[in-house]
């Protein structure tokens, strides 16, 4: 079946729209690590919801600072830890070393680059939380498809965008909220089933909370997701003072809704 709809190309052109994959995830590495290493309740309910066994092997792609990857390697056998982000992993080694669990990899390199059975072994299951920031899409999860033994589990955003900004702050910055939009889970879905891959797919409402030491470093989170004229980190530094909840240790809370999209598939579903 020729479909109507090629959402693969649509994803390229959004992804191109955005910049691409251009980030500087070692720049990033510091804030991103300060402002979620502390969600460990909502993580481990995350981790809950993928039905891992203690025998698992487990390729956590776009592993970041370790906020999946030290949690899962107390469950399962071995984890790999994929990113290119020496920033990023320095603080996942640290994790593991701070929980004495040793039964992790690290690979530093990008998904695109990587040689399932060469780079890597194929796994049982692979796991990638908000590390679909590809270009070509199906190529992609062809790849993670021939990566995983038993299951894939994504994890992505539904709505406009992942990072959806409080409509008050907006209206304070006077920006249009439509240009804002970025592929959301659905694409991912569409893109599955042209490749006649049949996922489930979970969606939640989930409450976020980042914590910073700082109003100054929750400025900073923002900046490194965002560009903002002079004149706006003005607003924006005001708004986030106004706005964020006070803790009893001094620092900073801020809370954001959105919805969560879980995607799964087991291989005996595909290739039987």
């Amino acid at each position: 079946m020729i479909p109507i709809v090629n959402y693969n190309e649509l994803w390229r052109l959004l992804q191109q729209r955005q910049g691409g994959r251009s980030k500087d995830w070692d720049k990033r590495a510091a804030s991103f690590h300060q402002a979620t290493s502390r969600s460990s309740a909502e993580i481990e309910e995350q981790i809950d919801a993928l039905n891992l066994l203690p025998t698992d092997t487990v390729l956590d792609m776009g592993a970041g600072t370790g906020r999946f990857a030290v949690p899962m390697a107390r469950r399962v056998s071995h984890v790999t830890a994929l990113d290119p982000s020496t920033g990023m992993l320095a603080y996942l080694e640290e994790g593991m070393a701070q929980a004495g669990l040793s039964n992790y990899s690290v690979v530093r390199k990008r998904w695109e680059d990587v040689v399932v059975g060469q780079d890597i072994p194929v796994h049982d299951v692979v796991f990638a939380s908000n590390s679909l920031g590809f270009e070509d899409l199906a190529t992609e999860l062809e790849k993670i498809n021939a990566a995983a033994r038993r299951a894939v589990h994504i994890l992505w955003f539904a709505g406009e965008t992942r990072h959806p900004m409080d409509a008050e702050l907006l209206c304070r910055l006077g920006r249009d909220r439509e240009a804002r939009f970025s592929p959301d889970y659905l694409y991912i879905v569409n893109i599955l089933h042209a490749m006649g891959i049949y996922a489930d797919v979970s969606i939640k409402k989930v409450l976020s909370r980042r914590i910073y030491d700082t109003v100054d470093d929750a400025v900073v989170w923002m900046l490194e997701r965002d560009d903002f004229s002079s004149e706006e980190v003005v607003i924006l530094r005001t708004y986030l003072a106004e706005t964020m909840e006070p803790k009893d240790d001094g620092r900073f809370a801020d809370y954001r809704t959105g919805w969560r999209a879980h995607i799964w598939w087991e291989k005996e579903d595909v290739d039987g």
